[in-house]
């Protein structure tokens, strides 16, 4: 029993102490020291098999611990406890030095990627615009290479490659989009930022005949083709991009842009909120006048 608790304690204060590169492979003394490396990626239990032979008996002691990982903006993980799962909160620790690190909580996290249904049922709950253009003097299927090009885009990337998307009805798909976004700033003052592209896609509209000459005499039809555009923008759920997440890299650039679609939000609401008081402010002006006046 002392040599079971010694060896327990020994290997607690191991683990307490080890630092991981997410990206890179332990060192051949780690793995001589621990047996089993981590078992998948997200997954937070550690299986250790320790087993020592003497001349007289031969014990086995198997620990089952179980860790999460925390994942910082640079490229440390350090491993410390931490609750059960929660996708619907982020932390953001900033350390004295100013650095932040992004707590992912992935205690007893499934080894698997969450169910369909799961995920369909927190799309539906979050809020979508529609946009729409009829009669598009264009090609149907043309227009829908550009509408599947930014498709699944968040919003602002997807503006920066319609400005530089060599076609000619990119600036036409980029009205249409700015037009939904505008419609989502005012009803629930939600900005670029914060939208994604989640659904854009074309319909065939009416077409126009017109004679086809051809060589030999022939005559055929020909088709001047217009499209109908439909558009859904919906905001992003950031929680459920970084458990989907598969790489630390991913991770980062979700957090990062939900980081600045907050920031972008706060700036946003402060102008309205200073502008609703002014307009207040003249409000009042405007009556005080008017009882002078009588």
């Amino acid at each position: 029993e002392d040599l079971t608790m010694t060896m327990l304690n020994a290997l607690t204060k191991r683990m307490a102490s080890l630092a991981l590169k997410p990206s890179s492979k332990p060192s051949p003394r780690f793995l001589s020291s621990l047996p089993h490396q981590i078992a998948a990626r997200g997954s937070t239990l550690l299986n250790y098999s320790i087993k020592q032979k003497s001349t007289q008996q031969t014990s086995i002691i198997a620990v089952n611990t179980q860790q999460s990982f925390i994942r910082s903006f640079g490229s440390t993980a350090v491993l410390e406890k931490s609750a059960a799962p929660d996708i619907s909160k982020d932390v953001v620790i900033t350390d004295p030095s100013g650095r932040r690190f992004s707590a992912l909580d992935l205690l007893n996290a499934p080894t698997r990627k969450l169910k369909p249904k799961v995920v369909r049922r927190r799309l539906d709950k979050v809020k979508r615009y529609l946009g729409t253009e009829k009669n598009i003097r264009h090609s149907p299927w043309r227009l829908q290479l550009i509408c599947k090009h930014v498709t699944g885009m968040p919003l602002t990337e997807a503006m920066t490659q319609l400005t530089f998307l060599n076609k000619i009805k990119a600036p036409l798909v980029q009205k249409v989009l700015k037009r939904t976004a505008n419609l989502a700033d005012i009803r629930d003052g939600l900005q670029n930022s914060q939208l994604e592209v989640a659904e854009c896609f074309t319909t065939h509209g009416s077409h126009l005949k017109r004679m086809k000459f051809m060589g030999r005499g022939r005559t055929g039809i020909l088709h001047h083709r217009f499209s109908h555009m439909r558009v859904i923008l919906r905001e992003i759920d950031f929680p459920l991009k970084i458990y989907l997440a598969k790489t630390v890299g991913e991770k980062r650039r979700w957090i990062a842009l939900q980081m600045q679609a907050q920031e972008d939000y706060n700036t946003r609401k402060a102008e309205k909120d200073e502008l609703e008081a002014l307009e207040r402010q003249a409000a009042l002006k405007q009556k005080e006048r008017e009882g002078e006046k009588k």
